[in-house]
């Protein structure tokens, strides 16, 4: 029988009870403000092939041999040692016109690993894709991840001009799950 803050787990012959701190996971993304021309991305435009960055002065990390990577406290990247993790991003920019933007996570060689969230107006060409980049991925050895840009239409704001907005908006949610 599990306790409070149990859960029950399988171990391939039997249901144990186990304590919720064994769940590795990684939050990102606190809410805090901070200009967007503060992060690595800078002052300048945006392309369909850009980096995205979430702020967190404090991110939490509890995936033994996971290190996330940041400037300034905008975290560019996070290294996942091998196994299979529930990955969630999601960032919030703003456009001088409508339009849209789809961003997904990538590995270093720039290989989509998840599916594509897509934010702003005009977006049909993405049916059915919500403003969440999540999916299940399974990682065979160590990869760094990131969230990334895969597509643009309209404008987006300058860096200098996103103001706080991908800051108090921007989250990445990583769960181990083997």
């Amino acid at each position: 029988t599990a306790s409070t803050n149990q859960f029950l787990k399988y171990d391939g012959t039997n249901w144990t009870p186990t304590d919720g701190s064994s769940i590795g996971y990684i939050f990102i993304g606190h809410g805090e403000s901070n200009a967007y021309s503060n992060s690595p991305h800078g002052s300048g435009g945006f392309a369909s092939t850009s980096d995205l960055y979430i702020y967190d002065t404090s991110p939490v990390n509890t995936i033994s041999g996971a290190t996330i990577t940041s400037t300034n406290n905008w975290v560019s990247s996070i290294t996942l040692p091998a196994g299979n993790y529930l990955v969630s991003g999601q960032i919030l920019l703003k456009f001088s016109s409508s339009g849209y933007a789809v961003f997904s996570f990538h590995n270093s060689s720039n290989t989509r690993l998840s599916q594509s969230g897509v934010i702003g107006t005009n977006r049909i060409t993405y049916h059915g894709a919500g403003d969440l980049a999540y999916s299940i991925i399974e990682l065979s050895s160590q990869t760094t991840i990131k969230l990334k840009l895969e597509a643009i239409g309209g404008t987006i704001d300058t860096g200098s001009n996103q103001g706080n907005t991908p800051s108090e908006h921007g989250l990445i949610i990583i769960e181990k799950l083997s």
